[in-house]
């Protein structure tokens, strides 16, 4: 069967609100060349999708998912192309295949080239496995990186100096904790995250700037000290200091990559970091 490179391929991230696809068209599928760029947005060494585009499928009837779905898609040649599927919400699973058909392939950790340290690889979301896969393409040789990825959850994982996967944190991403407030009180309001444009102040005016502002920094605090005691913890086994760097993304990440980074240097925002693991590792299965 023919590469990629001259076939095109559909790469397709089901996070746990929203599918995420990326078209990689033929000749195009291989890896850009490095360009030099503004932090904290990087133009990496990496798959880079053309274009990209994002369907949410929380609370959607499968119906109007999948009608979605093949009108963003339909535009491009992708019966002729490889599709290749990273998903951590298998109830969209079945309208994926059923679009795509005997082309789908939904990668599997044992899929990756990437050695996962932690008790259950199974286990681990597909999303942060590939968010790895595609960060260690930018990461210097020889130095720790840590890859923040800010969606449903948030999660900060730890990728150590020979390119593994240690393991990491996950909590709540800014979304979880609006509803959450909500859910859980008689009186908050339910914010959107749409609501936080700028950097709010820390000390809120009213409830609603309260909320946000809680949300915001208290974001932007949480990713701060697990990193920091993640960066404390590899530098209590290898007994000396090692320069790191940070990668930001998921569709909140824009919202606090300014506030971001390790070691003295920012965090660099990677929009498709998913999408592009998922190009790196197809070429590779190949």
């Amino acid at each position: 069967m023919s590469s990629s490179a001259e076939t095109g391929m559909l790469a397709l991230d089901v996070g746990s609100s929203r599918v995420k696809i990326g078209w990689y068209p033929p000749n195009v599928a291989c890896l850009s060349p490095s360009q030099p760029g503004a932090l904290p947005i990087v133009a990496p060494s990496l798959p880079l999708p053309d274009p990209a585009f994002a369907v949410t499928h929380r609370d959607r009837p499968r119906d109007e998912l999948s009608q979605k779905i093949r009108q963003g898609i339909d535009p491009f040649p992708w019966q002729r192309a490889h599709c290749y599927v990273a998903s951590v919400y298998p109830e969209v699973d079945s309208i994926v295949e059923n679009i795509l058909g005997d082309q789908t392939c939904f990668l599997a950790h044992t899929d990756l080239a990437l050695e996962i340290r932690v008790d259950q690889p199974d286990r681990v979301g597909i999303d942060r496995l590939l968010s790895v896969v595609a960060a260690n393409r930018l990461r210097r040789p020889g130095q720790e990186a840590i890859v923040v990825s800010v969606g449903t959850a948030i999660t900060v994982n730890f990728i150590s100096a020979d390119g593994a996967f240690e393991g990491g944190a996950i909590l709540p991403g800014l979304g979880i904790s609006a509803a959450s407030l909500n859910a859980g009180t008689s009186t908050l309001p339910h914010l959107s995250t749409a609501s936080i444009e700028a950097p709010p102040e820390p000390v809120g005016k009213s409830t609603s700037a309260a909320i946000q502002a809680g949300l915001f920094w208290g974001a932007i605090g949480a990713i701060r000290q697990v990193s920091h005691r993640q960066r404390q913890v590899s530098s209590g086994q290898t007994k000396k200091e090692i320069s790191r760097q940070m990668f930001a993304t998921g569709g909140d990440a824009r919202l606090l990559v300014d506030h971001l980074g390790i070691d003295g240097s920012p965090a660099k925002y990677i929009p498709h970091l998913v999408l592009a693991g998922i190009a790196i590792t197809a070429e590779e299965l190949r």
